[in-house]
């Protein structure tokens, strides 16, 4: 059959592949500018006694799992029913569903393949599937085939699970009485049984998940019969008996999820969760040696005995514990012993290497500088941007620490506001500045300054849109910066680096609501229709009827039926639309609406009287309506619009209120909202494993703020550790992959540094031992910041004009 071209309202591009009762296709949603996935299923191709059934499950199945809203959960947009074209004649038709697209790979490939992941990487993987679990759970939707293949890994490692009650549909051959639903070797006692199933019935499925990932095996395995017969009789192999670098702990998490009974398995998602969690913690705290090259001393304060580099040689540096995979072997108790010995034989060797004049790095926060040779020059202090607690070695092509910049106390949190950090690039043989080094100085200054101005503008046009336009941006708002800095909290003296670049650091509270206010005038202004980044606002409506023959104002009656219409057309924006009722929440944990659109709406009734029938016909009038929007972080009245229609009228209310919240729908567009949208930021601990000083630490930093995507980035205690402000909306594992990675990347010529997983808020990245080399690394310094691989051309190029790069 050829591939259709339409489905519904969503154009076809391909066929994805094929089911046991319809085919699922690429397509395209024309209005919001979105590809989706569309699963179709065909009656006239099923059994006739089962077509009404299948239908019917399908479409209740796409209802309920449309009403989950998660970020680890593939979304469902819309259910249809057609009759395709050309089979007209024959009465065919299709019911479809149509879904968020997803670019990933099965977990199942994984697992065919026999790859493995690190223990880490299973905590984070497991967390986001039970998170996803947990809200549909408390939604009342049970997924009942949880398995790899419907765990989809994006490209940054994060999941989707998909098929909430769909996938089931298409696996069951319903055509076949008596046959189960699920997939065996992933199914719960309870299924097997034809029994009532609810959540736990998906932690069980889940548990076996947790077993094939720490073992690399299913638990039960064999033909249908077999597999039934283990999962109702038989208790697995604990799964520290398949891997031996697994404690006990991991042997009572996966014996409770698969419990025969379901009232002996975890309770919840969030349980089962917590449990990983637990045992991935008493994983680390037992693993005592990390690698030959660091061992951990534990004691009142923990320290870090490292053997000191040989000459010309970077420091080794200690490998993660949250980076050992979990095929490493764990060293039995016997050898754990011998382990100790080692540590105390280590020791003594330390000290005698100290007395004899040997050099250690100590590591803490108590610990003790090296000592100055009498006649050095004393050290120079660390920058106040990166407090030093750590002591070190300094390779030759590495930087002296820079001169503490001056900083002012951060300023409280307020509306319109927020803390952004830029670096300022100058080249200094622009003719502009020849013979005047003052001003090349100056300009870097300023150009830090319009960095800042540049990041929170990024935060609300579109990348392309931003950089086509970038000559009348950067005339009209990046020209005046200091209109939109509100407190500049640090700077750094302008230096000429090794990259042949004047640069200056800056941190400031900026009013990024003002950049956005002047960014909406000048679009009007300049005309530009400027590509606005897709955020997720959320929106309540509220449409008040009133009677207009009413002379005293009575109490109004709220619409749901016009307040539906005009959600209908928000969601098609791709927006969430959110309950009024909620806004009286208060507290940390509130949600409330980012805007209210109120509409007020007067009515009448007309009636007349049929002079040849006697018959009375009443019409539904409209006399006026006012609609507004309001922000609610504001207050602020952002729209206002009052109309008297003339000569409108209804056969009845319900027809009436249906019209006008078409009416009220179509007073806003999306961009109206992003135009008004206060995008945030979130706040994520970036842990870069393996830098090898603490100056390689601190050139990095300077990366990151140079990278428009890195909104604000600090330099924490520890030479590894960051802490950066990056925008809402997006995973924060995929903008370190893309903006930040990818670039530092392609500046070094090879990949040096690689996502190593993510927990909460916190981002793991390695940087690779090959590139501690002194070639390597030394890029970082000698060549201009990666940000510039990903800035504007003409920026790009007014900098690197005649800039000799390394």
């Amino acid at each position: 059959m050829s591939i259709p071209g339409r489905i519904g309202k969503y154009d076809i591009c391909r066929e994805l592949g094929k089911g046991a009762m319809g085919i699922v296709y690429e397509g395209y949603d024309p209005l919001i500018e979105r590809p989706v996935a569309i699963k179709t299923i065909r009656p006239d191709q099923l059994e006739q006694t089962q077509a009404a059934e299948i239908l019917a499950r399908f479409k209740r199945e796409a209802q309920a799992a449309g009403r989950l809203s998660h970020p680890h959960i593939v979304a469902i947009y819309d259910y249809g029913e057609m009759v395709p074209e050309g089979d007209s004649a024959h009465g065919a038709r299709i019911a479809y569903i149509a879904m968020e697209f997803i670019k990933g790979r099965e977990l199942k490939d994984y697992f065919d393949a026999n790859e493995r992941f690190a223990v880490k990487d299973v905590e984070r993987i497991m967390g986001e599937i039970l998170s996803a679990l947990e809200h549909a759970h408390r939604n009342g939707i049970v997924h009942r085939d949880m398995k790899p293949a419907n765990i989809i890994l994006l490209a940054d490692g994060s999941v989707k699970v998909a098929d909430f009650g769909i996938a089931r549909i298409e696996t069951s051959e319903l055509t076949q009485a008596g046959t189960m639903l699920g997939t065996p070797a992933y199914m719960s006692p309870e299924q097997f049984l034809g029994q009532p199933v609810d959540g736990r019935s998906d932690l069980f499925s889940c548990g076996v998940i947790l077993y094939q990932f720490l073992t690399g095996e299913k638990p039960f395995t064999g033909t249908v019969t077999t597999i039934m017969h283990k999962v109702l009789k038989e208790e697995p192999l604990p799964p520290s008996t398949l891997n031996v670098t697994l404690p006990p702990a991991w042997d009572s998490v996966v014996r409770k999820a698969m419990a025969k009974s379901p009232a002996e398995r975890y309770q919840s998602a969030a349980e089962f969760a917590a449990a990983i969690k637990s045992a991935v913690q008493r994983q680390s705290e037992d693993q005592t040696v990390v690698n030959v090259e660091a061992t951990l001393v534990r004691g009142h304060e923990a320290t870090l005995v490292r053997g000191a580099p040989t000459a010309g040689a970077p420091a080794a540096a200690a490998t993660p514990v949250s980076a050992a995979r979990i095929e490493t072997p764990q060293q039995p108790q016997h050898a754990k012993s011998l382990a100790n010995l080692a540590i105390l034989g280590g020791a003594a060797a330390a000290l005698l290497l100290l007395v004899g004049g040997g050099y250690f790095l100590f590591r803490g926060e108590h610990a003790p500088a090296p000592p100055v040779a009498q006649g050095a020059p004393t050290p120079s202090p660390p920058s106040a941007s990166a407090p030093a607690t750590t002591t070190g070695t300094v390779s030759a092509a590495a930087p002296a620490p820079s001169v503490a910049p001056a900083r002012a106390a951060e300023p409280p949190s307020e509306p319109g506001t927020m803390v952004i950090s830029a670096l300022g690039l100058v080249n200094p043989n622009d003719p502009r500045f020849k013979d005047d080094p003052a001003a090349a100085q100056a300009e870097a200054r300023a150009d830090a300054k319009r960095q800042l101005v540049e990041k929170a503008l990024a935060l609300y046009v579109d990348k392309r849109s931003l950089e086509k336009n970038y000559g009348v941006i950067a005339a009209k708002l990046l020209a005046q910066p200091n209109a939109f800095i509100k407190t500049v909290l640090q700077e750094s003296p302008p230096a000429a680096g090794k990259d042949g670049l004047i640069t200056a650091e800056a941190r400031a509270a900026v009013k990024v609501r003002d950049v956005q206010k002047s960014l909406n005038q000048m679009s009007r202004e300049e005309r530009i229709d400027f590509i606005r980044n897709n955020g997720d606002p959320k929106i309540s409506i509220v449409m008040v009827i009133r009677n207009a023959d009413t002379a005293q104002a009575l109490p109004p009656s709220r619409s749901q039926l016009a307040e539906n219409v005009v959600k209908e057309r928000i969601k098609s924006f791709g927006f969430r639309v959110w309950s009024a009722e909620g806004e009286a929440k208060t507290g940390p944990n509130a949600q409330n609406a980012d805007f209210e659109i109120q509409g007020e709406v007067r009515v009448k009734q007309l009636s007349a009287r049929l002079a040849a029938s006697g018959i009375t016909v009443t019409k539904t009038a409209l006399t006026s309506w006012t609609v507004k929007a309001i922000d609610k972080a504001t207050g602020e009245e952002i729209y206002l619009n009052t109309v008297s229609p003339k000569g409108r009228s209804w056969a009845t209310e319900d027809q009436a209120l249906g019209d006008i919240g078409k009416l009220v729908g179509e007073e806003f567009s999306k961009n109206f909202f992003l135009q008004h949208f206060n995008f945030g930021a979130q706040s994520v601990s970036l842990n870069v494993n393996g830098l090898p000083d603490a100056a390689s630490a601190r050139l990095l930093l300077r990366e990151l703020r140079a990278i428009r995507a890195v909104l604000d980035a600090q330099l924490t205690a520890d030479s590894g550790r960051f802490q950066l402000r990056l925008a809402e909306g997006s995973a924060a594992t995929d903008i370190v992959q893309d903006a930040v990675l990818k670039p530092l990347n392609a500046k070094l010529g090879q990949s040096c540094f690689t996502l190593g997983g993510a927990s909460g808020s916190t981002v793991e990245v390695n940087f690779s031992s090959a590139c501690a080399e002194v070639a390597v690394r030394a890029k970082l310094e000698t060549m201009p910041p990666a940000g510039l691989l990903t800035a504007p051309e003409s920026r790009t190029k007014s900098i690197l004009k005649g800039v000799i790069k390394a």
